[in-house]
């Protein structure tokens, strides 16, 4: 059966094209993201620390200090990358007062936070309360460092690429401030809505959660449902699509999303 009658390309050909599209589009960012962060891994290393202007090393116990006088010198969006929610100099009182009342006189805060941060109860708790008082919020399936960019005027990083353990530096390099936040962008670019700000019915959110690798402990936590109830309505989802696997499922809910024309351009 020819794929096209006349000029008419067929919904099949069209679906077709457009996954074509999607992922050599997200094969580019993923690229750009590997490589920036090879660039910052190399940068942020303690051998750059010597001899790289404006990289200075900061003690865990003046950091909360440091992280205070920079949100009180900065102006625009304050970008935070973070690996886990029960360490840092954020958990500081002071600090996250100032934070919040920051936030609080209409400053804008972007956290990007990994998936698992809803595993715990604790760590739920902490994304609502911060999202209660208007941090705009994202998920990544992973996060490879931490640190925060103030504005232009500074950035608070780990010592050492993605060690948590390593300690803190003051980043006042323009250059690399910059290089912080354009990675912070593109991976925000890529990165989830938290499920409890999205507004689609429960089955789209709930293989949202799937999509992030959450256990399905932690997905009927964050639904306020049973732990049976989740895996009921998983598998019974897997029924209506023919699948056998929670990826197929993902697969099959993803195609049969209803494609709409914007502009010349065929979107989901």
């Amino acid at each position: 059966m020819p794929l096209t009658s006349g000029n008419v390309t067929s919904p099949g050909r069209l679906l077709e094209e457009y996954f074509d599209r999607e992922d050599a589009r997200i094969d580019e960012r993923l690229r750009d993201l590997r490589q920036v962060r090879d660039l910052l891994g190399r940068l942020t290393s303690p051998a750059s620390e010597r001899q790289t202007p404006g990289v200075e090393p900061i003690s865990d116990e003046l950091a909360p200090t440091v992280v205070q006088r920079l949100i009180h010198e900065s102006s625009g969006v304050l970008r935070n990358l973070v690996m886990v929610v029960d360490a840092g100099p954020a958990l500081d009182d002071a600090t996250m007062r100032d934070n919040q009342q920051w936030i609080a006189a209409g400053n804008v805060q972007r956290t990007l936070y990994p998936a698992q941060a809803l595993d715990t109860p604790q760590g739920l708790q902490w994304l609502r309360s911060w999202s209660t008082v208007g941090e705009e919020q994202r998920l990544l399936p992973e996060v490879a460092s931490e640190y925060a960019v103030f504005g232009e005027v500074g950035a608070v990083a780990l010592r050492r690429w993605g060690d948590v353990e390593s300690g803190y530096v003051l980043i006042r390099d323009p250059l690399l401030i910059s290089t912080l936040s354009a990675y912070f962008d593109l991976a925000w670019e890529h990165s989830h809505a938290v499920p409890y700000a999205a507004s689609g019915p429960g089955d789209e959110r709930l293989v949202e959660l799937l999509g992030m690798g959450l256990k399905d402990e932690a997905i009927a936590r964050f639904l306020g449902v049973g732990l049976r109830t989740v895996r009921r309505r998983i598998a019974g989802l897997m029924s209506i699509h023919g699948v056998d696997t929670r990826f197929q499922l993902g697969a099959a809910l993803a195609a049969s999303r209803p494609t709409a024309s914007v502009g010349g351009r065929h979107t989901r």
